[in-house]
């Protein structure tokens, strides 16, 4: 498994980015704690002026970066190359620390808890395990499950529905030649994307489940969802689009905004990225503008209005999994579903610790878990696929 340090230098090293990479980076930059080695890396990667597919982004995150940097504690201040290794060496033994982690960002309590010690003691017990891919299985009007990683890219059934580079592509309206309903599964450990009829596209997180129509008929665009689910909303005044979640409804006529549903959580967020929706309940409804988050309580059925985090809310999507002063419970359950693993916590261990912190997807479990114990000052255990935490 690559290290930070090697991840980095590749990057610096290519004359040009993907987008996943330059998200990576400016994430990367946006989140590790203002220190004079954020300074030396931002200015590393400013002076490089690597072109990245997406400026907008880039100039956005870096104005962003900027306005957050306190000033770096004195130091001894070491001067820019435009070699990259200088750089590297400075970054080396901050990376061995990290173990192979992408960032830590250390709560309070958790840095006096590892003053002077750390020491990452993640404990490998059987075979490590492997972070979750392109998975799902798709449930067709007339019944029949197709397993999706087990089948090869075109036509699927008797419509005209295509698999193509993991994601489902559905024909237009007048193209179609079923209807019906169908319903795509991703298991815990999966994720899936499909671009519906008329053209909206999903991305489904790992155990989830969207239900939605083969063709979309009448003055309305309906889905159900359950788990987490990013929507690009193909535009239509004529026909609004809804995702149904159990007791939360939301409405929109074109837009791109996230919604996590999962059963087990205290909570719904429906998070707005461009354009405008609406969520309602039974006990209200509220209208989002970009850049604002709805939070619903299925006990209560009660809504609330916030200032979002869109990147954080998104981050699944691009590759990355990110905590933000979370608790511990919460980030386990996340990891939970993409590792498909469950959890056991020692009698007494505080579950509400608050950690914040990233990694790419792509991190195998115990990697993942590495990062946890330096940022939350706990230890874990994987026997089998069952992870115990304690002291």
């Amino acid at each position: 498994m690559e290290d930070q340090t090697s991840y980095l230098r590749e990057l610096l090293a290519k004359p040009e980015w993907t987008d996943d990479e330059c998200r990576w980076m400016l994430h990367y930059l946006e989140h590790t704690p203002a220190t004079e080695m954020k300074t030396l890396l931002l200015d590393a990667f400013r002076e490089r002026n690597i072109p990245a597919p997406d400026q907008a982004l880039q100039n956005n995150l870096l104005e962003r970066i900027h306005a957050r940097m306190q000033p770096a504690p004195e130091a001894v201040v070491l001067p820019i190359r435009r070699n990259w290794w200088r750089v590297a060496a400075a970054v080396g033994g901050i990376a061995v620390m990290l173990g192979g982690g992408y960032l830590l960002l250390r709560q309070p309590q958790a840095t006096q808890q590892l003053a002077g010690n750390t020491e990452v003691n993640a404990v490998q017990t059987d075979g490590n395990i492997a972070p979750g891919g392109n998975k799902a299985r798709l449930v067709l009007g007339n019944g029949r499950t197709v397993v999706l990683d087990q089948t090869a890219d075109g036509r699927i059934g008797e419509g005209n529905l295509h698999k193509k580079d993991a994601e489902l592509v559905y024909a237009s309206g007048e193209d179609a030649v079923v209807n019906g309903n169908n319903t795509l599964i991703t298991p815990r450990g999966g994720q899936y994307r499909v671009r519906l009829s008329d053209g909206t596209k999903v991305w489904l997180n790992a155990a989830s489940k969207l239900e939605y129509p083969v063709v979309f008929e009448g003055s309305e665009r309906l889905v159900s969802l359950t788990g987490e689910a990013y929507f690009e909303v193909e535009a239509d005044v004529q026909r609004p689009f809804f995702v149904m979640v159990d007791g939360m409804k939301v409405q929109v006529m074109g837009t791109k905004f996230n919604v996590n549903a999962y059963p087990e959580e205290r909570q719904f967020t429906t998070t707005l990225l461009e354009g405008a929706v609406r969520v309602s309940s039974s006990k209200g409804q509220i209208t989002l503008k970009p850049g604002q988050e709805t939070a619903y309580s299925p006990k209560t059925n009660g809504l609330k209005q916030y200032e979002g985090d869109t990147e954080s809310a998104v981050a699944w999507k691009n590759g990355i999994i990110t905590f933000k002063n979370d608790e511990l419970s919460a980030v386990m359950r996340d990891l939970g579903r993409w590792y498909d693993v469950d959890v056991a916590y020692e009698p007494g261990l505080d579950q509400l610790i608050h950690v914040s912190g990233a990694m790419r997807k792509q991190e195998d479990l115990l990697q993942a878990l590495k990062i946890l114990e330096l940022t939350a000052g706990v230890h874990f255990t994987v026997e089998g696929r069952t992870v115990k935490v304690s002291r």
